[in-house]
């Protein structure tokens, strides 16, 4: 956790008493943590912190439509750089990996051979704007999980309206980010794109 209240200061120059809140685009799947950091990081720098979370893909769509944010938590490394190859990020910054990120199978009986069956309806991210998502999707795809594809599929526009379906028994099995579920099943890595999470200032 602190290695995170490090990053936050990094980012942001000199002390903010009395300055304008610090507005912070975050992908769903880290604002939690973030929302965690936000009291002490105001305690210790004076800066009020203004958060906004949405997909990474809906995100990078209001940053390069003008959006004002100061800093940009992506959930994988292609759109932090798309917002940094626009133009609109700071020129001294480039973005940075922040953290790594784990899928995992949360519900059911815990194991990975659930994704193969038709019965047992499953909710994940939007593929399409989430990189959760389209983790997600590689690892239904795999020809195991080939008897499951006529399953009921819920897609929450992010991660979190994801865990919000299974958390309340609308889906029986999500895949999400291992720090909505902590004792949910890991995905193996291998079985889809690396979640790397990059970071940059606007």
């Amino acid at each position: 956790m602190h290695r995170y209240l490090l990053l936050f200061a990094l980012l942001i120059p000199g002390p903010g008493h009395g300055a304008e809140p610090v507005r912070v685009a975050v992908a769903a799947n880290f604002r939690a943590t973030l929302e965690q950091l936000n009291p002490l990081f105001q305690q210790q720098t004076g800066y009020q912190v203004e958060l906004s979370s949405a997909s990474t893909g809906v995100l990078v769509s209001q940053i390069l439509h003008g959006a004002p944010f100061d800093l940009f938590f992506s959930a994988d490394r292609q759109a932090a750089f798309v917002v940094a190859d626009a133009g609109v990020a700071t020129p001294r910054d480039q973005p940075f990996c922040y953290a790594v990120g784990t899928l995992v199978l949360a519900g059911g009986n815990g194991r990975l051979s659930q994704l193969g069956d038709p019965a047992l309806s499953l909710a994940i991210a939007n593929p399409a704007t989430a990189p959760y998502g389209a983790a997600a999707m590689a690892v239904l795809e795999r020809p195991e999980f080939r008897e499951g594809r006529d399953r009921k599929l819920l897609r929450g526009a992010n991660v979190l309206q994801a865990y919000q379906f299974w958390h309340s028994g609308a889906a029986d099995l999500a895949l999400l980010p291992a720090a909505m579920a902590p004792r949910a099943t890991p995905v193996p890595p291998a079985w889809h794109r690396p979640l790397e999470q990059f970071a940059l200032a606007l």
